[in-house]
């Protein structure tokens, strides 16, 4: 009987095997192509259609598929990981008791439940005792370090024109809803947004024993409109140079006398000669309202931010409230288990001590050095299309080739990982664990004013399913998260890689000389390397970007904005060319053998559909249009491929098709 089990047991270990294999050839075919949709009138659903119609977005999410929502998977993963480690005794400050501890003390929700508004009745009896602007200036300091951000958005980064040294920066805030633009438009859906977030902020009032919550909510959102009135627009905080206005801090002590800024700085504990004000009108507004709105009022509106900022670190009803409002703009009709909602707060606030977890059970090494050869590929490619450039002069084309070749690439994870020092993490304190980390982080970054920037840092989580490029430190970073199927796979064929992680890496090369990232130099510094005839050719092709974007139509009237995402497209416009031409220098791309009936440049384009293979729910993609700078996926897709001549012929686009596009409006920037 033995010997017949050990049989058995072989035997179904290797179908086993067997099927694992088979799925995972599977996974690098393309099933469920809508030959009904011809390929160039929507090459996005001809490749996705079948999966569209199909795909069910879970009721606690506002979406399923890939890009940001391959992120549902992946906190399963960290999910699991959390639970194992949870549940052991660990080193004090090490990686595992501070991720497991913390976890543990946001599951205990009975405890969380039991303190109510227990753990901020502090702060609303230091609201109450506020006695003048100076004070209220200095509750406000105190406050932003601890991650509530209500009337002053501080950060530390590189100076602009000085790259190597990094200033502090004060930008736009104080508001609640997405956007300073709902605060004034009276289309259906903004207004239904409206009523829900002030029908959040009475809740939280109520929830507090104020009892007269309406008029609190009508006080504080009236400040925030007042507020929104100083503020830009998402397009006009794209103008790199209009965003950068660097100002002595003794003038500013006497041009805005009632922020008090020597003070404000004091309570920071930064020391600052100059700072940059990114939004001036901002500021210059809060210093004439905070004489002309009355102390008791400024005291509303600090408890709505009190509130707000820590509504989903307290107890089930304000969670609850905070869920409430957020599902008008989401469209999500469930709350998330608290595990997921744990998971959440742990990578967000100890990211890479999580991290680290994750790269030692799931980061593949050998992923990192293939896709350094992948982004060295596309490196040549691109320098290859500058060479071929008719609109770009000689001198112009140096000065772009030297930037390209000194962008510092970090894949996988970071080689330092970020130390959280001292933070004593309790699993019976969830509240005053988050408000400690919050406070490392705003010292995290205050450890860092003038001083060199740390290259060695990380902007996202290794886990996260991302990507960027960052102008000041010019480097693309590619996070192990999106190193995986459907973007990048050590088994599949060069078309699937090419098309989906070179995809993404020609998409943050060229952000490196999008209408932004083309405004620095190779150093990180604002600084013009362009002649001005190659700049304004450069602006009339970037207006083309703009213009035709700016044509297409996401739901019913709603049109994408074309001048806020133009550096996304044209980064998505760039990111196909380069990788295409890349692809092309690989064996596979210069043969023709088929591979599941498609030749090697459909199969590349067809990988390109693939990683854009996202649902959302509606009210998610009309915030998303409204807020976001990327195209929905869609657009993606056919905008890019719409303009690229390799895509018709591979095929067959012809006059008629929906997305067909004459050879001279084909808009070709890099």
């Amino acid at each position: 009987m033995k010997k017949l089990f050990y049989f058995t047991l072989a035997f179904f270990t290797l179908v086993s095997c067997g099927k694992e294999k088979e799925v995972e050839a599977n996974k690098f075919e393309f099933d469920g192509i809508d030959e009904s949709i011809k390929p160039g009138d929507n090459f996005f659903l001809h490749v996705n259609k079948t999966w569209y119609d199909n795909a069910v977005i879970a009721d606690d999410q506002a979406g399923v598929g890939s890009y940001s929502f391959l992120n549902i998977p992946q906190k399963k993963l960290l999910e699991n990981i959390l639970e194992e480690v949870s549940s052991g005794t660990h080193e004090k400050g090490s990686a595992d008791q501070m991720v497991g501890d913390f976890y543990s003390s946001g599951m205990n929700t009975a405890l969380i439940n039991e303190r109510g508004f227990e753990p901020i009745q502090s702060l609303l009896d230091q609201i109450n005792a506020i006695n003048s602007i100076p004070a209220m200036m200095e509750f406000v300091a105190n406050e932003y370090k601890s991650g509530n951000g209500s009337l002053i958005s501080m950060g530390v980064s590189p100076d602009n024109e000085n790259s190597s040294v990094n200033m502090l920066h004060f930008g736009q805030t104080g508001l609640g809803l997405p956007d300073r633009d709902y605060y004034f438009k009276t289309d259906e859906s903004t207004l239904e947004i409206q009523k829900a977030y002030q029908a959040y902020l009475t809740k939280l009032f109520e929830l507090i024993g104020n009892e007269n919550a309406e008029q609190s909510t009508s006080t504080a959102y009236g400040i925030e409109k007042q507020l929104a009135e100083a503020h830009k627009t998402r397009i006009e905080r794209r103008n790199v140079k209009a965003n950068y206005n660097k100002i002595a801090v003794a003038d500013l002590k006497i041009n805005q006398p009632n922020i008090g800024w020597s003070k404000l700085l004091d309570h920071f504990g930064a020391e600052a000669d100059s700072v940059d004000i990114a939004q001036p009108a901002y500021y210059a507004k809060l210093n004439t309202m905070l004489p002309s709105v009355s102390l008791a009022d400024w005291k509303t509106y600090l408890k709505a931010k009190v509130l707000t900022n820590y509504a989903d670190i307290l107890s089930e009803p304000f969670e609850t409230a905070a869920f409430e409002y957020s599902k008008i703009i989401s469209g999500q009709a469930v709350k998330q288990s608290r595990a997921q909602i744990m998971v959440n707060k742990v990578d967000r606030q100890l990211g890479f001590a999580l991290g680290q977890l994750y790269v030692e059970r799931y980061f593949n090494e050998e992923a990192k050095s293939r896709v350094l050869d992948l982004v060295n590929n596309l490196q040549k490619a691109f320098e290859n299309r500058i060479n071929e450039l008719d609109w770009m002069s000689d001198a112009t084309k140096v000065q772009a080739k030297e930037k390209l070749y000194t962008i510092t690439k970090k894949i996988g994870y970071p080689d330092v990982w970020r130390d959280y020092g001292n933070v004593n993490i309790d699993k019976d304190k969830f509240f005053e664990n988050v408000v400690a980390l919050r406070q490392n982080d705003y010292q995290y970054g205050l450890d860092k004013l003038n001083k060199a920037p740390n290259k060695d840092e990380w902007g996202t989580t290794p886990s996260t399913v991302t990507a960027y490029y960052n102008p000041p430190l010019n480097e693309i970073v590619f996070p192990a998260g999106i190193l995986q199927f459907p973007y990048f796979d050590l088994q599949a064929d060069d078309a699937i890689n090419y098309g989906g992680i070179g995809m993404v890496i020609g998409h943050e090369l060229t952000h490196a000389f999008d209408d932004q990232g083309a405004q620095f130099d190779k150093d990180g510094n604002v600084k013009n390397w362009w002649t001005d005839e190659d700049y304004e050719k450069f602006q009339a092709k970037t207006q083309l970007i703009i213009d035709r974007y700016s044509s297409y139509t996401v739901l019913d009237s709603l049109h994408l904005k074309g001048a806020l995402s133009v550096g996304e497209n044209t980064a998505d416009n760039g990111g196909i060319s380069i990788a295409y031409d890349a692809f092309k220098l690989t064996k596979q791309g210069q043969d023709t053998v088929k591979i599941g009936g498609y030749t090697p440049d459909q199969r590349f384009f067809m990988s390109i559909a693939r990683i854009w293979r996202v649902k959302t729910r509606d009210e998610y993609l009309r915030n998303y249009v409204k807020t976001n700078s990327h195209s929905p996926p869609m657009w993606r897709v056919n905008g890019p491929l719409m303009n690229f001549t390799p895509f018709y012929e591979a095929f067959d686009v012809q006059p008629g098709d929906a997305n067909y596009k004459p050879v001279e409006e084909r808009i070709k920037i890099w």
